[in-house]
């Protein structure tokens, strides 16, 4: 594991994000292969497309602890979500979650799915210095979480294009889809 956070060195907050979705995926598909998470994956991977705030608002949908904060759609859409969160969108997250998660904040599920955000905090107006190594220690702690279900971490060099030579170590925005295990 070390030697895999070695080379996050150079990788960009942008890459290292990318790969935190390739963990969370891992997690899913292995720990519940019986549910369909693409409306997870589908939020995961816009995140990249533009400015982290716009991905991390719409990713944060996803996250049973804020979905489950209040005891309705339309409560949880206003109060949380500020309208955005469309009722189709509550009820299949409402469902694909049943039997797994009620958002406590101790359950598995629920911090895996709460990692970006934390990466998404510790990034928030700051530079790649002061991110570099509370980012690196997200990382590890999702791949943590995939070992102790014996689940394999995804390979570095999927994401070992994504360098902090662009944007201040930021990254561009991109279309990152393309790294989804569920989504192809």
């Amino acid at each position: 594991m070390d030697k895999e956070i070695s080379e996050f060195k150079k990788i960009s907050l942008t890459g290292r994000l990318c790969y935190l979705f390739m963990c969370i995926e891992k997690y899913l598909v292995s720990c519940y292969p019986d549910r369909d998470w693409t409306i997870v994956a589908k939020k995961c991977w816009q995140w990249t497309n533009g400015y982290w705030d716009e991905g991390c608002d719409r990713y944060s949908q996803v996250v049973p602890r804020y979905l489950f904060e209040f005891d309705n759609y339309h409560e949880t859409n206003e109060r949380e979500f500020d309208g955005e969160l469309s009722e189709s969108d509550y009820e299949t997250l409402i469902n694909l979650y049943d039997g797994i998660t009620d958002g406590s904040k101790e359950n598995e599920i629920d911090r895996i799915l709460t990692l970006p955000i934390d990466f998404n905090n510790v990034c928030e107006g700051t530079g790649f210095s002061f991110a570099d190594e509370p980012t690196l220690k997200i990382l590890l702690e999702a791949q943590s979480i995939l070992l102790r279900h014996n689940i394999d971490c995804p390979p570095v060099d999927a994401i070992c294009c994504l360098t902090i030579d662009r944007k201040n170590g930021w990254g561009e925005f991109m279309d990152s889809e393309y790294l989804s295990i569920i989504l192809k």
